[in-house]
């Protein structure tokens, strides 16, 4: 008798175990459908409108559009660039936030690879790094980021010879 509810027990465990797996590989599959989906490049992603409603958003278009003496593609793809690293924003923040880049010299994706290099330089230490470029804003407080890492690169690189 125990010997039959043992096996009946381990039947229904192994009965739960399958399902639990099939129900696992269908999420699995689901997402690696959705992710197919997301990622297939005939699909545009999908921007809000505001720049017809909104007529902060047209002005700022026309702003960017005037900085970059009217070279619309360069702006797109400025554009673009911004919402790929700060997902889930709004389109005037995207707007103001390449504006405020080019006005003030700021190159994104130079600045990353530069303090990325610094951080080769010094062994993978953040704190070393965020020490340096705190000191060099405390010294050159009125000078940009990327000129902030240069400058630290560049004495290392002296010091270093």
């Amino acid at each position: 008798m125990e010997l039959i509810v043992f096996n009946f027990f381990l039947t229904v465990i192994t009965w739960t175990l399958a399902w639990l797996i099939v129900e696992f590989f269908k999420k699995v599959l689901q997402q690696m459908q959705g992710y197919k989906a997301e990622s297939s490049p005939q699909q545009q992603p999908k921007y809000s409108n505001t720049y017809l409603t909104n007529p902060r958003n047209r002005q700022l278009q026309a702003q960017l559009l005037q900085i970059l003496q009217g070279d619309v593609s360069t702006a797109k793809q400025l554009l673009l660039q911004q919402r790929q690293w700060f997902p889930g924003r709004h389109d005037n923040w995207y707007l103001a936030k390449v504006i405020y880049n080019l006005e003030n010299g700021i190159d994104e994706l130079r600045d990353y690879e530069m303090y990325s290099r610094l951080l080769v330089m010094l062994q993978g230490d953040t704190a070393a790094a965020e020490r340096l470029l705190m000191q060099q804003r405390q010294t050159y407080p009125s000078k940009h980021y990327g000129w902030h890492l240069e400058k630290i690169i560049s004495d290392l690189e002296r010091d270093r010879r």
